[in-house]
Order: C-alpha cells, then structure tokens, then sequence
C-alpha cells in the first residue's frame, strides 16, 4: 500500500516539472514576436503654424504605443511621393534619396523606442508651407496620415495716406497698405479712443509669384485735426504692425495772378527766413538767461545738431523748447530733494519705471527692485535665444507726458555699450531685424568705439563729453520723443515723428561688460 502511494505521489512530481518547463519556454517565444501587425497613427486635426526662419514640429505618433526602430518611416510632400523629406530605413536616417532642399534641416526628434515618428523642420522657410505626408511601414502593414505647415510672415509697416473724397461731401479718402504678409493678414481701422470702424471701408488682397499677399483698404472719414486714424495689419495678436495718420488734406499755396504776386513772392521770402530769424533770437535770449552754467554745455553741442535746430519748424522748435523747460524743472526739483516716486509738473509726469522680468532677454539679469539690468555671460543652452539684447518696462504710455532718468556710468565705472528709449507694442525681437524707428524703435546707444548715436537711418552722431545720466521725455500726444544730458541740463536730440498706439520704455546693459544700467 505504501508503494502505490509512492508511485502515484512520483507521477504528481514530473506532471508538475512538465508544466512549470512549458511555462517558462513560452515567455521568451512570445516576447520575441512582432510587436504588432497592425496600428495606427495620430496627427494634430488643424494646421500647424510657424514663423518663417524658426524651427517646428510636424507630429506623427503610432498606436499603440510600441518601439518603430526597425520600421521605415517616410515623410514627404503630397504632391510628389518621391521627392522625400526625410526617409528612415534599417535603422538610421538615409542620406539619399532625399530632396536637397530638406538637406541638414530635418530630424527626428519625438523618440522612436515611443512610438512618435514626429518630423523636426529647422530654418523654415516659406516654401515650406503645404501638406506633408508621415507614412509608417512594416513587413505585415503600412499607414500614413497627412499634417499640414503654415508659414507666417510678417509684412511691413503700413502706409497711410489721405485723399479728396471724389464728389466732396466734406470727407475724405483714407488709404492703407502693406506687403510681405503670409498668410492672408487682417485689416482694421480705428479711432483714437480705439474703437473698430466697420462702415464705409473696403478691403483689398492680392498675392504675388511667391505666395506673399499685400492687403490694401480705404474707407471715407470726416476731417479733423485731432481724432486720428489707426490701420492695424496682423496675423495674431502677438504679430501685427500699425501706423496712424491724421484725416486731414494738407494742401500747398497756389499762385496769386496779378498785382498781388510781388506781395505773395514778400511773403514767401519772409516765412523761409522766420525760423532763422526766431532761431536766433531764441538763441541770444537762452544764452543770456543760462549764463556762465549753461556756457560751457553749450560748447560742446554738435555744431551740426545747432544747424539742424536753425532749420528746423517753428512748431518743431517749440515743442523741443518746451521738453526743454519741462526736463529742466523735474531735474532740479530731483536735486533738491523734492522728487518723489511720481509727480506732475506741467501736466508731465516723472515716472517710477519698473523693469518687466518677463521680457528679459536670457542673459540680462534684474534684481529684486526691477530697477537695475546687468549682462551675464551667455551659456550654449541660451544661445537659441537669438533676439536683441534688451528688457521692456512693466508700464506702457498712450497719451500725456511722462519723463524717466536712467543712470549709465557709476563713479569711474564705464560701461562699453548700452541703449535706451522707446519701442512699439508687439516690435519684432529678432537680431535680423535693426532697430529702427521703422521697425518700432526709438533709441540713444552708445559704443566705446563709435560713441553716441540715435537710431535714424542712417545712424546720427551725439557729440557729448560725458554722460552719467540720460533723461528720456515722450509727449505721447505730440508724438516727441527726447534725451536730455541730465548733468548739464542739455537736449542731447529729439525724435519729432514717433507714432504708435502704444509705448514701452525699453533698455539695454549692453553685452561687453558686467556693470549696472539703473533707473532713478
């Protein structure tokens, strides 16, 4: 009895060595099958957007989620399935064939061993823009799905420009345009209090050989000499460019027949000789009430810039000499210790300007009172960032008068470049774009080699001895702009056409050297 136990006990035994040895051959076997004979592949469902000259991502991933390494993966054109952006095969990007356009300028970037077969296009161009094709194939199986690339361009500034309203009615013909858009831009008008008009325009796209579109509108307005007009061209709120006009018709005198053409050619003579005239007799009198102080800061004016002055509109003049007055007030009312973090002065204000941390470029550093900037050297990660060195203010400006100090020399520190000013809302960052007052800058910079400039094209010198402290006044409603050597109380140069529909202070420490620009 014993034994037949035995036995049956030992037939138990190998019954179980048996199912435990099959158990543990079919885990390999299955783990070395095909990850899958069948999947599908997700792309996003709308466009995918970019900015000409940057980088982007065309996604493609497969599902179920599995490793694609020894799959093709194809990407390519709809319209041409040989004439291939990127081609993998036996496991590593091939070379040919492949379009030479695309050459160093693809990738895959998602991670394979995932699943994500996602396309990287670098330095895009418009060219780029259409439908690509991610196609995905194994032994068993095949699928691809189709992404379309939009290319945006940024046009250029809008022209504006005012006409006689055919068949009268005491309006007038406002006309806007811009070129260089991709894609189609949107137009609008509005009015000073920033109200949209929609009655009475009309809208205008055509495309040239190169897929850029210009856009063009024009709509009838009542004349006047203080609700200006505003035509904003954009792609998005973050892309547009503005230019504002007055509706007015500026029109030249025409000839006087007659006996009245010896007075008419008086009067002409008379008002080209005025402004040397009132040029000098402002001069005599600013020389007598400044005295000795002023004596010395005179001379070291740029003559050119005096002969600029001579010539320039009585109207232009006084708004100048205005500024003037007012700067000279709120710097002496600071070096009495009457200034405060905000105060009003002939209905100009001297600002507290705070630093926007934010809009830092990567290797400007600010400190805790977001009153000071300094350069730091840039590390290879931040060298992506290709955008001009600067960082913007916190506060922006649309109307009144408003005046800030910046301080940019400490002691016997010097610093070996810096700039400050004004800049548009929404202004392009990019270093391929210069700052200009086309482009929506208004800017003092200096150089240790080149010395003081201003922005204009070309670029004009300011001939100063030296500089500690740089007033900057914008009258948003007079549309001026000026700097001012606050030590000596002198106009360093002032912009007379700077308009937009909002403005930013904006400043640079420079890249050369480590030291301080601070607001005061």
């Amino acid at each position: 009895m014993f034994t037949t136990v035995g036995n049956r006990g030992t037939m138990h035994l190998g019954l179980c060595l048996r199912v435990l040895i099959l158990a543990a051959l079919t885990v390999p076997i299955r783990a070395a099958q095909p990850a899958q004979e069948t999947f599908t592949l997700t792309v996003p469902d709308g466009p995918t957007s970019t900015l000409s000259g940057s980088s982007v991502s065309l996604l493609c991933q497969v599902s179920p989620l599995f490793n694609v390494e020894p799959l093709e993966v194809r990407w390519y054109r709809s319209s041409n399935f040989h004439s291939l952006a990127l081609l993998y095969k036996y496991h590593k990007i091939q070379e040919a064939p492949v379009d030479p356009q695309y050459s160093g300028r693809v990738s895959l970037t998602g991670g394979m061993e995932r699943g994500n077969v996602s396309l990287t296009l670098e330095r895009v161009t418009l060219e780029d823009k259409g439908e690509y094709v991610c196609q995905v194939t194994s032994k068993q199986w095949y699928e691809k799905a189709s992404v379309f690339l939009t290319v945006n361009v940024t046009g250029s500034e809008p022209v504006l420009s005012v006409a006689e309203a055919r068949g009268g009615g005491g309006q007038v013909n406002v006309t806007c345009s811009s070129a260089g858009w991709s894609p189609q831009p949107k137009l609008i008008w509005t009015n000073k209090e920033g109200t949209e008009i929609r009655n009475g325009q009309e809208v205008l796209n055509t495309s040239d050989p190169q897929g850029l579109v210009s856009v063009s509108s024009w709509l009838l307005y009542a004349p006047s000499y203080s609700d200006w007009l505003a035509c904003t061209v954009s792609l998005s709120e973050e892309v547009k460019r503005e230019s504002r006009i007055l509706p007015l018709i500026y029109t030249a005198p025409t000839a006087v027949p007659g006996v009245y053409k010896e007075a008419y050619i008086l009067i002409l003579v008379l008002l080209v000789l005025s402004p040397v005239i009132i040029c000098a007799l402002c001069s005599v009198i600013l020389w007598k009430r400044r005295g000795s102080m002023w004596s010395s800061s005179r001379k070291s004016r740029n003559s050119s810039d005096q002969t600029e002055l001579g010539q320039r509109p009585t109207e232009t003049k006084n708004l100048i000499e205005g500024a003037e007055n007012t700067v000279k007030t709120l710097t002496r009312q600071r070096a009495a210790g009457k200034g405060g973090n905000l105060k009003e002065t002939n209905n100009s204000i001297e600002e507290n300007i705070i630093l926007d941390e934010k809009t830092a470029h990567p290797a400007i550093r600010v400190n805790q009172e977001k009153q000071r900037a300094h350069y730091i050297k840039e590390k290879d990660t931040e060298k992506r960032f290709r955008m001009h060195l600067h960082v913007f203010s916190q506060e922006s400006f649309s109307s009144g008068r408003h005046y800030w100090e910046v301080k940019v020399k400490d002691g016997t520190t010097e610093k070996l470049s810096w700039y400050v000013g004004v800049a548009r809302e929404n202004v392009e960052r990019r270093p391929i774009v210069p700052l200009t007052p086309q482009n929506g800058f208004w800017i003092l910079s200096f150089d240790k080699e080149k010395g003081f400039h201003v922005n204009t094209d070309p670029q004009s010198p300011i001939t100063v001895a030296e500089l500690t402290i740089v007033g900057v006044f914008l009258d948003c409603d007079r549309h001026t702009l000026s700097f001012y050597n606050v030590d000596t109380e002198s106009l360093l140069y002032t912009f007379t056409d700077v308009k937009t529909f909002n403005y930013f202070p904006v400043f640079s420490p420079g890249q050369r050297d480590i030291f301080t620009i601070r607001i005061i």
